[in-house]
């Protein structure tokens, strides 16, 4: 298992930049490491995205692991692994985007929700996969789902607040994606951002920071 692949597992909590510009990708960064938050993943869909990942990396070094999301095409890894990232998260499963990712020696996850869609992203490669969304389905759906497939280390992301982080942690999953707006309104407020980021990281389970 990679580095980054073990501390994923230990940290367990990815918190999801999407529609942030890069300053503020860094300014809530900063306040969610202080926190004890060391996974980030900054999509593909937001302002500057690969400025955001280099200006992460520059703050943090080696302190975090950070991921680019909503990767679609397999021309987009060669863009997020010079900009810094160590992981690769996409809404779908795609052969080419695993193939890349792996390739880059990136760490791979892929999303799926079906069965199918899940063994089919593990035979391509995938590390991890993304169970995607969870909201609509619940956490009971991962626990069947995990019934027949008990190995497939499964991250759930999609609407989960920290009831449904607890619960899909109870149900198997490795860990869970949170979007950064789940820390509330007020983006700007660092004791509220704290607060809730501690509710999360306790939901999940705190690794070691």
């Amino acid at each position: 298992m990679s580095d980054t692949a073990e501390r994923i597992r230990t940290h367990r909590l990815v918190v999801i930049f999407r529609g942030q510009s890069p300053r503020e990708c860094l300014d809530i960064g900063v306040v969610l490491y202080q926190a004890g938050v060391r996974l980030f993943e900054v999509t593909m869909n937001s302002p500057r995205p690969l400025d955001a990942i280099r200006l992460l990396r520059a703050e943090f070094g080696a302190d975090v692991c950070l991921g680019a999301g909503t990767v679609l095409a397999p021309a987009e890894v060669d863009q997020v692994a010079e900009a810094g990232a160590g992981f690769v998260i996409s809404p779908n499963t795609d052969e080419a985007v695993i193939a890349a990712t792996t390739d880059a020696g990136l760490v791979s996850i892929p999303g799926a929700l079906t069965p199918t869609e899940i063994v089919r992203a593990v035979r391509a490669g995938a590390d991890f996969v993304k169970v995607f969304p969870l909201r609509p389905v619940g956490a009971d759906y991962l626990r069947q789902v995990r019934a027949p497939l008990p190995d497939v280390p499964i991250i759930a992301t999609g609407g989960v607040d920290v009831a449904l982080a607890r619960e899909a942690m109870a149900a198997g999953c490795v860990g869970v994606g949170i979007g950064v707006h789940l820390l509330g309104e007020r983006l700007d407020d660092a004791g509220a951002v704290t607060e809730q980021a501690g509710r999360f990281l306790d939901a999940v389970g705190r690794g070691s920071v």
